[in-house]
């Protein structure tokens, strides 16, 4: 046998476990000092082992006790986990002898402990197994152990041992034999890893994590590029004057009230600035001050610079601040004032061309940041600032100052090899180019109360969607049929074997891709997307400086490695030949014309626009290089390029003209374009030899985009206008035309020899008349063009050249990604008329927001596309899908199906659940299969890991999406030809009362006797009735959701107050009652206004629904809750209690309601409504559309017998729970479980699927 010491590194990379802070390994260092110092004071094993052990319990709060023969185990939920086998310091003979050979009589009995636990104790739960004394420590995973496991030989040393099967069947000649066999006949390999405490205290936060839950007990935890530093954001809010607010479930962020942070600065002196306004300007300068902290590390790291610059010695006030944002980083070097190029620090600040310090419309209006004042604002409590010694005693800084300082403390980086080295970082202060991009996101929602996406989505979502649309290009391009990226790489090596010629070529046609994000929010998606075109790239070997290097995807950055295994670091060249420098700038390069020609994006939020703009920059930032010329390094920075054309501000939903929209009609069609065309390159990348600035470029951008909006006019309107003023101009010449009108009438005037005739005065009435039409037409078209409804619309048609072709024709995109807005459809009233216009055989009134963008990529994307969603997954089942489900299913061949349920939070504080799902643009063929994924908590690390099941397309219908394998459908089936749906039953289901109020409608019983007590008893009615007897007739008892169980109720002693609309009640006939409501007005009044009941045509007192079915509740019924997430909870129930929504009632013949209790209540079913008929909503929830969907057999003579037994045993429980609602009735609960079974003649085989599903 051979052994391979793995490095700790390498050990604990597959884990991810987070980065120890330096907190955290000053703890360590005291508990291993304490181990260290007490363990040789007694040379007894067991005084050892328990020094060992508080140790372990002390760091990790690690449950670790003896475990049979075993020295020591670690416990979780009362399972054995790791074992560890302890040697005492003076026991060297019995320890490995050395660190690269572990074979030992310890290691052996380790085996033995291993083996015990595996075939004796069934115990598959083991993670890894330790050998160490109080110095070192040797790790095994108990996976690579297997082989020992299975090993025949092996095995015979362990039955004679364990079974005592042999003639010697003592431990030691178990030891002696294996060590033996293991030396000298063993054919394999095991691996492990070592460390040694007393070893280099570098080594610390490696040997901390490799005993960490997520190693040693393997609880993954996936990390995630975008993991919000919260300390830092909570801090960094503080300063800028900012906090979180909850509203209606929202987390939304508002200017707050702290005196001298920056908005109050800010409000100080501008005062007549709104919110809005407010926030507008903090954003834009938190990015550019963010920024340029970046950019100042990464300076630092190509040793531009020595020491940080962002400091208050060198911007003494916001004054200095302005001049660093807009005469320095504004301005080219050559254009700067004298006073700048001769400043030592501020000469040295690289010229970068990024838009981020163009002045805000704001700015330009005089609101400068320069004006600011610099007052002390008083350090946070929890302030990072508090953990170094100098700022102890520190009450308060100068906001500048304190800025500066905050951020300083923080490590930003920007190379792999600073994101990569995780061992020598404390998590707690590192800032990395990802975290900062979720900052800005967070800050960037501060309306909409967003979510971002996090890196583990969008990096797996990106990947496969891009693969796919690669190799789909190169095949279509050069008529090849390469099924994978390697074998797409092996064509290109047998076609070109790396000639320069042909790399390019095909690197040319990889940037032909067009990916788009039409609800891009802070541009995470483009980012992923971004690094994974570059690892392409390399996989398919079109990086011709990376030749030697190996490139990878770690936590959504790029990791470049060198031949030596080194991290790559770029620093300042001394040659334009340095092989690093030849990375940095192809690199650099790539990612600029992947930019510029493959990422799209647009999103109705301008400063969720401005952030994907800046992460895009902050990507090409981390790979800025120093130009050259004349052989010489200038010292200057390669700027960047104006991508922010790529990224657009509006509602992508929304479009007036549509994407075939014949754009021949203009004259020089193709002129137009490819203008266009050069228009949009020069933009990106300005020409100095090219005269027009960047302004003047816009404007001739939008001149061209007119041109075809004033084509694309409503034809219909045009062509009735134009008849307008031709029949105008032969009826009535130019008499009270605009010029305009003349204009577009030019071609139907005839010139007369004896000048324009007069008209009579009943002619000009007519004239003006005719005027007004025309006049009336010209308003629809502009209207229709710029109108308000259609302000913000985005035209896909013309607003990106790239997906054009010569003569204008829309093209598509390849790739449509994205995590569209999850809006609730009542909170899109207004944008309903235009939606129904766009999407008029998709539209439905009660679809959420982010079922249009699947509409939207299946128009957008070309044929065979390739669309990627993250979304609510109620559209799988919910009756608003149903068209969504009809489209998905006839014109898209489905690719994969993700439920993301099992995963905790994928969204933070969101509350709907979420799934993924993939889709071609292209009708399925007959047999298409697509892969549904459920992914748990353990596969974040590689969410395609997760096992799939392979499904038939045709299997869903677009009455709901049923995932589940050929088994499950076939059972489903089964039952469904069975039974008879309950809607076809002539049963009554009925929704629960909905007050709008329910602290004022609902009471104790207690606040029911002191209304009874204040009525007057003596005087009657009409009826005969005193008041206190009408007032008991209206208060009924109430069972809540949360009261039902199980063929039984646990009544709170609550009543609901029966002012029924329907009861056309007058509330002076109960003064008492009036009284008691009086007091909840005007929360109780049915007016709609702020605070109030929503509007209705109801009376105050009365209860917010009509009720006309009010009389069922006083029938024999069954009574539920709408949400059964762990059980079914359906109650017979004949005592006249009533129910608040959200619970249902269900009437009908009392046989067929006892007998409908017991199969609701039943496996079979409560199986089948999981996996079935819930869904669309909240988990657990059973609408009543799908309730009514369940098949029960109807009672018929073949089947009356079973039925009867099945009421009997139905009876019979419900009285055991009349008696005790506690009773144990379980006995009966199997027999009906098993008579459900006969009723749907179920085989042992379905039994058996639907009892392991429970």
């Amino acid at each position: 046998m051979s052994f391979a010491r793995i490095p700790l590194k390498d050990f604990i990379k597959k884990y991810n476990p987070p980065t120890p802070t330096k907190e955290t390994i000053e703890k360590f260092k005291k508990e291993i000092n304490s181990l260290l110092e007490n363990v040789p004071r007694q040379d007894d094993e067991e005084f050892q082992k328990n020094e060992i052990n508080s140790f372990l319990k002390n760091t990790y709060g690690y449950r670790c006790n003896t475990n049979k023969k075993v020295d020591s185990a670690i416990y979780v939920d009362e399972e054995v986990q790791v074992l560890i086998e302890v040697k005492a310091l003076n026991k060297k003979i019995e320890f490995p002898k050395n660190r690269e050979n572990p074979l030992s009589k310890a290691f052996c009995q380790m085996v033995l402990y291993f083996l015990e636990e595996r075939k004796k104790e069934k115990n598959n739960s083991l993670k890894h197994t330790i050998i160490c004394n109080a110095h070192e420590f040797f790790l095994f995973d108990c996976k690579d152990l297997l082989s020992l496991n299975e090993d025949k030989r092996i095995e015979k040393f362990y039955k004679n041992c364990a079974q005592k099967e042999g003639t010697d069947s003592s431990k030691p000649r178990f030891y002696e034999d294996l060590e033996q066999y293991l030396k000298e006949d063993f054919q394999g390999e095991l691996r492990y890893t070592y460390f040694n405490l007393n070893d280099d205290l570098k080594e610390l936060p490696l040997i901390y994590q490799v005993l960490s839950q997520e190693v040693l007990l393997k609880q993954k935890k996936t990390l995630d590029a975008n993991t919000l530093n919260k300390d830092f954001y909570e801090e960094l809010l503080y300063i800028l004057g900012l906090e979180e607010q909850n509203e209606k479930g929202k987390t939304l962020i508002k200017p707050s009230r702290t005196q001298n942070s920056l908005s109050y600065a800010l409000k100080e002196q501008y005062k007549n600035l709104d919110d809005e306004e407010v926030m507008a300007l903090l954003i834009a300068w938190n990015n550019r001050i963010l920024f340029l902290r970046l950019l100042e590390s990464l300076l630092i790291s190509f040793n531009h610079f020595e020491n940080p610059f962002l400091t208050i010695e060198n911007f003494k006030d916001f004054n200095a601040l302005n001049t660093l944002f807009f005469e320095v980083l504004a301005k080219k070097n050559s254009e700067r004032l004298p006073a700048i190029k001769e400043n030592k620090i501020l000469e040295k600040i690289p010229y970068l061309n990024s838009s981020l310090f163009d002045q805000t419309p704001l700015e330009l209006d005089g609101y400068r940041i320069r004006s600011l004042n610099n007052k002390p604002l008083e350090i946070y409590p929890k302030s990072v600032l508090k953990k170094h010694e100098e700022y102890q005693e520190q009450k308060d800084l100068p906001l500048l100052e304190y800025l500066f300082e905050f951020l300083r403390v923080y490590d930003f980086t920007t190379t792999p090899k600073d994101i990569k080295d995780n061992q020598n970082t404390s998590e707690s202060v590192l800032i990395n180019p990802s975290v900062l991009g979720l900052v800005f996101e967070k800050l960037n929602g501060y309306k909409e109360g967003s979510f971002y996406t996090p890196s583990f989505i969008t990096s797996h979502m990106c990947k496969e969607s891009i693969t796919p649309i690669v190799l789909d290009k190169f095949n279509q391009t050069y008529n090849i049929e390469c099924e994978n990226l390697t074998e797409l790489k092996n064509y290109f090596k047998d076609n070109y074997s790396y000639k320069e010629g042909k790399r390019k070529e095909y690197l040319n046609t990889l940037l032909t891709l067009r990916i788009c994000d039409p609800a891009v929010g802070s541009g995470h998606f483009l980012v992923s997307a971004l690094n994974e075109m570059v690892w392409v790239a390399y996989e398919l070997g079109l990086i011709a400086s990376l030749y030697r290097h190996e490139l990878k995807l770690e936590n959504d950055e790029i990791i470049i490695h060198t031949p030596k295994n080194e991290v790559f670091k770029y620093t300042i060249p001394h040659s334009e030949n340095d092989p690093h420098h030849h990375i940095q700038k192809e690199l650099f390069e790539l990612k600029k014309d992947i930019i510029e020609n493959c990422l799209f994006g647009v999103d109705i939020n301008p400063n969720s626009c401005e952030i994907t703009k800046l992460r895009l920059w902050i990507e090409l930032l981390k790979y800025s290089y120093y130009i050259f010329e004349e052989d010489k390094n200038t010292n200057n920075l390669e700027t960047l390029p104006n991508i922010d054309i790529n990224i657009k501000c509006a509602n992508s939903l929304i479009s007036r003209f549509n994407l075939n929209d014949d754009l021949k009609k203009i004259p020089n069609i193709k002129k137009k374009i490819q203008e266009y065309k050069d228009l949009v390159a020069q933009y990106k990348d300005p020409n100095s030899l090219y005269p027009l600035n960047k302004k003047d470029l816009i404007n001739k951008i939008q001149d061209l985009k007119n041109t075809f909006s004033l084509t694309l006019k409503d034809p219909k309107t045009k062509a009735e206008l134009e008849k307008a003023i031709e029949k105008h101009i032969t009826n009535y010449n130019d008499f009270a035309l605009d010029d305009k009108s003349l204009l577009t009438g030019l071609n139907y005037f005839i010139p007369s020899l004896f000048g324009t005739p007069k008209l009579s005065p009943k002619e000009e009435e007519e004239a003006f008349a005719s005027y007004g039409r025309i006049r009336a037409l010209r308003k629809k078209l502009d209207d229709a063009l710029s109108g308000g409804e259609y302000h913000n619309a985005f035209e896909w048609r013309f607003e990106f050249p790239e997906v054009l072709d010569d003569e204008g024709n829309f093209l598509g995109f390849d790739c449509i990604i994205g995590n569209p807005p999850y809006i609730r459809q009542e909170h899109i009233k207004d944008l309903k008329p235009l939606l129904q216009k766009q999407y008029h055989d998709f539209y439905n009134s009660s679809s959420d927001i982010y079922t249009y963008f699947f509409a939207l990529a299946l128009n957008l994307l070309k044929e065979k596309g390739f669309s990627a969603f993250i979304t609510s997954n109620k559209y799988a089942r919910a009756k608003y899908g149903t068209n969504l489900r009809e489209w998905l299913l006839k014109k898209t061949t489905l690719v994969s199906y993700m439920e993301l349920n099992a995963l905790k939070k994928v969204f933070e504080s969101a509350t709907v659940d979420t799934s993924i799902i993939s889709f071609i643009k292209q009708p399925p063929l007959k047999e298409s299969v697509f892969d549904y994924y459920e992914p748990t908590e353990n596969d974040k690390e590689n969410l395609k890991s997760t096992p799939s099941l392979s499904m038939r397309q045709n299997a869903l219908s677009t009455e709901s999406f049923i995932f589940a394998d050929t088994t499950l459908l076939d059972l489903r089936d089964k039952i469904e030809q069975s039974g008879t749906p309950l809607k076809d039953w002539g049963i009554q289901i009925n929704y629960g009362i909905k007050t709008g109020c329910n602290e004022a409608f609902i009471i104790p019983t207690e606040k029911r006797d002191e209304i009874l007590k204040n009525c007057d008893d003596a005087q009657k009615d009409e009826r005969g009735m005193s008041e206190r007897e009408r007032t008991i007739e209206l208060i009924k008892p109430i069972l809540r959701g949360k009261d039902i169980k199980r063929y039984s109720y646990e009544w709170a002693d609550l009543w609901v107050i029966a002012t029924f609309p329907s009861l056309k009640l007058d509330i002076d006939d109960y003064p008492s009652l009036k009284t008691y409501l009086s007091q909840f007005r005007p929360r109780i009044d049915q007016s709609g206004e702020k605070g109030c009941r929503k509007k209705t045509s109801n009376q105050w007192f009365e209860t917010q629904d009509t009720i006309a079915y009010h009389g069922d509740f006083e029938k024999e019924k069954i009574v539920y809750p709408c949400i059964m997430a762990k059980e079914p909870c359906f109650v017979y129930e004949e005592k006249g209690f009533y129910a608040p929504a959200p619970a249902n009632i269900i009437t009908g013949d009392k046989i067929e309601i006892k007998y409908l209790t017991a199969l609701l209540n039943s496996k079979c079913i409560y199986f089948a409504m999981r996996k079935f008929y819930m869904g669309g909503g909240i988990e657990g929830e059973l609408k009543t559309n799908n309730l009514e969907k369940i098949p029960i057999p109807k009672i018929t003579h073949k089947n009356q017998e079973l039925a009867d037994k099945i009421t009997d045993c139905t009876e019979r429980i419900l009285k055991s729970k009349a008696k005790d609602p506690k009773a144990n009735t379980q006995e009966l609960e199997q027999k009906i479980d098993a008579l459900v079974y006969q009723l749907y003649n179920l085989t042992d085989e379905e039994i058996k699927t639907i009892e392991n599903g429970q």
